[in-house]
């Protein structure tokens, strides 16, 4: 990234408004998911086995192509808006915006294209209809997904999660609800509601965007610019999309792999129970990446000390609340699927652990990612993505969906856990070079203090 000047200092929320700031996230994360909950409860009663595993299949595959098509713009927005926002007037702010968003429609149309070319063909006639339908969605939803990370790097936190939590999901709860009453619901027709949602929330967002971005003068970029835009959004598309790969592979390969039964209709309510947690270390994440971003920037570490420390507390409360409620109420939770969901208990409990060590320490690679540690980051991501496949085909084959359950838990939970450490070492790394840099710049101005004040006797004392 080019060398902005930014001021010493930025302007963040106290902890205490952060805290607060946290749980009105949370809130409305939670009543998203309550939202979405009723969309999956609604679907899984109205379809049959097999028409659910379709709509499962190809939501799975849309978002995972979805974090593909974003290309990594939104999430290096995050790492480089607030930058510029602090920074001299005029900025490249609004040039990176067309950028983006350039880019997003440009991959997006590509990643789709090649998918519909490899699996349309091999897919029988029902199911092809409706994963064609997702991949030419992917556009909209990709851009936004964009724009709601880019609205997080503006430090709308709460405008962007009231969209993509509330607002996306209640529009496809009153299409989901209008259709099955009106016309009867169906694998396609569910995947379209799912689509026209995303777009209601793109337009919002977008809207929202551009009134808050006109007010930036714009700056003649230079092309050297657009290239180191290019270049380390394809380090962060890498980056996400294979964490993208670890969240919802297991769903999708285990939705393209032969197996018996619908064990991926019982695998979709323990993962979709089980990864609620998620929603609140994204959300949250999101609001506070643009202060780590400005940390790092100006050497802020007590600042991100104390803002980490707030984090903990409030996620790791929630967490611990959430474990015991899919541990005592799991059960009941499921039965609200149908009863043929009941075998989905086992895996809703594995699949939470995961999710949960992941919640505690999901700030970690975003740390090391804003302070360059990318290879160290590509090298952690490439181990654990390549494991969760050889433990996927392993476990699902043996256990069925408790073993697929299995392989993202101890995936996801060792990543976690590798980039905590790797994260605490390179923090205290850069504190002591930050320190070490300070003493050096006192110590002249103190030698020069000390032989003024040698002077000063001499100069007052008599011939």
């Amino acid at each position: 990234m080019p060398p902005l000047h930014v001021e010493a200092t930025f302007h963040t929320s106290l902890p205490q408004r952060e805290g607060v700031t946290t749980i009105v996230l949370t809130t409305l994360n939670v009543i998203g998911v309550l939202v979405g909950y009723m969309i999956t409860m609604l679907l899984a009663r109205q379809l049959a086995d097999d028409d659910f595993e379709q709509y499962v299949g190809a939501i799975a595959t849309l978002g995972l192509l979805a974090s593909l098509g974003e290309a990594g713009f939104g999430k290096y927005g995050l790492r480089i808006v607030p930058v510029y926002v602090a920074g001299d007037q005029p900025s490249p702010l609004r040039g990176y915006l067309r950028f983006a968003y350039g880019g997003t429609l440009l991959m997006s149309l590509l990643v789709g294209l090649g998918v519909a070319l490899m699996q349309i063909p091999v897919l029988e006639t029902n199911h092809r209809n409706v994963m064609f339908l997702a991949i030419v969605s992917l556009p909209v939803v990709a851009a936004a997904g964009v724009t709601i990370d880019l609205l997080m790097a503006f430090q709308m936190a709460t405008r962007a999660t009231l969209i993509s939590r509330v607002l996306v999901p209640l529009t496809t709860l009153a299409l989901v609800g209008f259709t099955t009453i009106e016309v009867g619901i169906t694998p396609f027709r569910a995947v379209l509601c799912f689509c026209i949602g995303s777009m209601v929330g793109l337009i919002i967002a977008m809207s929202l965007l551009v009134g808050r971005s006109r007010h930036y003068a714009e700056k003649v970029i230079d092309p050297s610019v657009r290239s180191t835009w290019a270049r380390d959004s394809f380090s962060y598309l890498v980056f996400y999309a294979l964490i993208a790969w670890l969240f919802r592979a297991t769903l999708v390969v285990a939705y393209h792999v032969p197996h018996q039964g619908h064990e991926v209709a019982i695998l979709a309510p323990a993962f979709e129970t089980g990864c609620l947690i998620l929603l609140l270390a994204k959300a949250t994440d999101k609001y506070y990446q643009p202060t780590i971003a400005l940390g790092i920037e100006t050497s802020q570490w007590r600042r991100l000390t104390e803002m980490r420390r707030t984090r903990f507390w409030v996620i790791s409360t929630g967490v611990l609340m959430f474990l015991v409620v899919v541990i005592f109420a799991g059960d009941e939770i499921l039965m609200l699927y149908g009863e043929r969901f009941s075998d989905s208990y086992v895996p809703l409990c594995i699949v939470a652990f995961g999710s949960s060590v992941w919640t505690l320490f999901s700030l970690s690679p975003t740390f090391l990612l804003f302070a360059g540690e990318r290879r160290t980051l590509l090298s952690l991501l490439c181990i654990h993505a390549v494991g969760l496949v050889v433990l996927l085909v392993l476990f699902f084959q043996a256990f069925g969906a408790a073993g697929a359950a299995a392989a993202y838990a101890i995936s996801i939970s060792s990543f976690a856990i590798s980039n905590l450490l790797f994260a605490n070492r390179h923090f205290r790394k850069l504190r002591a070079q930050s320190m070490s840099r300070k003493r050096k710049t006192r110590s002249p101005v103190a030698s020069q203090n000390d032989s003024q004040a040698d002077r000063v006797p001499e100069s007052k004392s008599p011939r």
